[in-house]
């Protein structure tokens, strides 16, 4: 039911973004993700063992007893991997193929070291036949690299960046025809872009708060759960929660890797969050409260 009472929320409201910045030898990957606020999310950390590369995931557990869903992730190497939802269609499923399976994302981190690497992962496997292909996946490394991937019209694409920046949010960037109005979140991120100055968490705050959302459906706290900022070349995450864009935590990779592997629940490590402004706010943008009657 829980699955259910998703997919009937405002589509503007359970979203997700992304946007990569490389300039001047740095690169950071900044997201939101926009979900019900009740969802269980973790910080989980895995270090480096059976052949595997040590990662810090954004998680949540999807089935109880299953491994939990890392949905952004970075590795030792400075791989980042993140998606957002797009519309459902055709799955390119080939059946002489390795299927993916539910932690996909994860484990495409834990076993390649680079974009080139993960997006030949990702062409040598298939999805189930029933996924309906709704994601996109962006990829960026400690190079520069960065790709985003897209499964449409029953293929693989695979766009890769052009200039210093790549950004996504829910619609096809192979579609461009797709993106909304000249108000949607996408529209006015890519406004916004021309006017980043560096690759450093500071520099895109503002962004992530401006394609932010929320708002309530039958009483219960949508929108922006957490914004993630993955600073590759620091080796550092920044992560807020629920549009609380005052009060970061940083977490050292590195550091976190030789604490051995721990989980901890974003909930418990945010008790207070102060959003950054109350109100609705929706795909395009604050929404003006409707007068009393």
């Amino acid at each position: 039911m829980r699955a259910l009472g998703l997919l009937l929320m405002p589509a503007s409201l359970v979203a997700c973004s992304v946007v990569t910045v490389v300039m001047n030898g740095k690169v950071v990957v900044g997201g939101n993700a926009d979900t019900s606020y009740s969802r269980q999310m973790a910080l989980r950390v895995t270090p480096i063992g059976d052949g595997l590369f040590g990662r810090m995931c954004i998680s949540m557990e999807t089935v109880p007893g299953w491994t939990p869903t890392g949905m952004k992730c970075m590795n030792d190497e400075g791989l980042v991997a993140t998606h957002a939802n797009v519309p459902r269609s055709q799955t390119p499923y080939d059946p002489d193929k390795p299927h993916f399976r539910h932690n996909f994302l994860e484990k495409i981190v834990s076993e390649c070291a680079t974009v080139k690497q993960a997006v030949a992962m990702v062409q040598a496997y298939t999805l189930p036949r029933e996924h309906g292909a709704f994601v996109h996946l962006m990829f960026a490394d400690a190079s520069g690299d960065s790709a985003v991937i897209e499964w449409v019209d029953g293929e693989v694409k695979v766009l890769r960046r052009a200039g210093p920046t790549q950004f996504m949010t829910n619609h096809l960037l192979s579609k461009p025809e797709t993106a909304g109005g000249p108000n949607s979140r996408f529209a006015r991120g890519s406004r916004m872009l021309p006017q980043l100055k560096d690759a450093s968490p500071a520099s895109i705050v503002p962004l992530l708060k401006e394609i932010s959302v929320g708002g309530r459906f039958k009483g219960e706290e949508v929108g922006t759960l957490n914004s993630t900022i993955w600073d590759v070349t620091g080796r550092r995450l920044h992560l807020f929660y629920k549009r609380d864009f005052d009060h970061p935590l940083i977490f050292n990779l590195d550091e976190e890797l030789a604490k051995g592997a721990h989980t901890v629940e974003l909930k418990d490590l945010f008790p207070n969050p102060v959003p950054f402004e109350s109100g609705w706010r929706d795909d395009n943008g604050p929404v003006a409260p409707k007068p009393a009657k």
